[in-house]
């Protein structure tokens, strides 16, 4: 199960935060220029994500300007289409019109790089025309990530050390899983990024993530009674010698940190680095009632809850 993405929120604050920055910035001039749009937001990120996007769609425009009659493969062509697109680039001039809905598609964009970044990879991924994800798109998209940039950064290395150039999507999706269940860099602290994005207009957790509804507290799960003692050689061996944290996906992290421990990463590790330290799922499941579940009121009947639970169980092979 996977933390759920408010998508209707997360849209409405886009259309918001879009409309406040326009109306701010088109009220004293007609156009946008390339340097005018990177300082156009105090978050960065949403500034480098109109670039990209706004390049994005200029390679498709550009793609559909090429005739059948002519030699786009020629090296001269090539050079003269390469040095007319770098003049361009440095003439951008959008009007507001046009540029309000490509702000919103960024900062939306960036909410979810933030947030969620496995959720904007798969995007990413997922939206090229020919379903084919080379190398120099992944080179080119690390320009404009600020930060959560260590998945972009693994999935470059994946493609790299296999010596691909180009895959298509579901070979590229498959890749991208691989990286995400090896990485063991934890994602960007979220506290800092909703500050970020507060700057110009506030943001809150309640606006990203679904809240599930709560049914009435009962006693804790049976899955944390007392179970049979096992040696930790025994559980090891059956967890397969992995620790609790190297068990985790990074989508189950961001669950955890946001369902579990109310957006606080350090209390979540801190707590895995607890449970792995211990000697016995007994002690594991006492430890957790009393100093996780009361503390963050947690419903152990949950899916978040059973989930971590379950991943307690592997650790110390039940």
């Amino acid at each position: 199960m996977e933390s759920k993405l408010n998508h209707q929120a997360i849209d409405a604050y886009s259309k918001a935060l879009a409309k406040q920055l326009s109306q701010s910035f088109f009220s004293n001039s007609s156009h946008i220029s390339g340097k005018e749009i990177l300082e156009l937001s105090p978050n960065k990120q949403i500034n480098l994500m109109v670039l990209k996007n706004l390049f994005k769609k200029w390679k498709k425009e550009n793609a559909k300007l090429q005739s059948p009659y002519f030699d786009y493969h020629s090296d001269e062509v090539k050079k003269a289409m390469k040095d007319f697109m770098n003049t361009l680039s440095r003439h951008i001039y959008v009007k507001k019109e046009h540029f309000e809905p490509l702000l919103k598609e960024s900062i939306k964009d960036s909410v979810l790089l933030a947030f969620s970044p496995y959720d904007f990879y798969s995007k990413e991924i997922n939206q090229r025309d020919d379903s084919r994800l080379r190398l120099s798109d992944l080179k080119d998209l690390k320009k404009y990530i600020k930060f959560n940039d260590f998945l972009l950064d693994g999935l470059i290395e994946h493609f790299e050390s296999h010596k691909e150039d180009v895959v298509f999507n579901d070979t590229a999706f498959e890749m991208f899983n691989e990286v995400c269940s090896n990485s063991e860099e934890q994602p960007a602290d979220i506290q800092p990024l909703l500050a970020e994005f507060s700057k110009t207009l506030p943001l809150s957790l309640a606006d990203i993530y679904l809240e599930e509804e709560k049914e009435e507290k009962g006693m804790l799960n049976e899955k944390l009674q007392t179970k049979e003692k096992q040696t930790l050689a025994d559980k090891l061996a059956k967890s397969g010698g992995k620790s609790m944290m190297k068990m985790l996906t990074l989508n189950q992290r961001f669950m955890f940190v946001n369902e579990l421990f109310e957006g606080n990463q350090n209390q979540f590790l801190s707590a895995v680095e607890q449970i792995d330290g211990m000697e016995s799922y007994k002690e594991a499941s006492s430890h957790i009632k009393k100093s996780f579940a009361d503390k963050y009121n947690w419903d152990m009947e949950t899916e978040e809850v059973q989930e971590f639970i379950e991943l307690v169980e592997k650790r110390f092979g039940k």
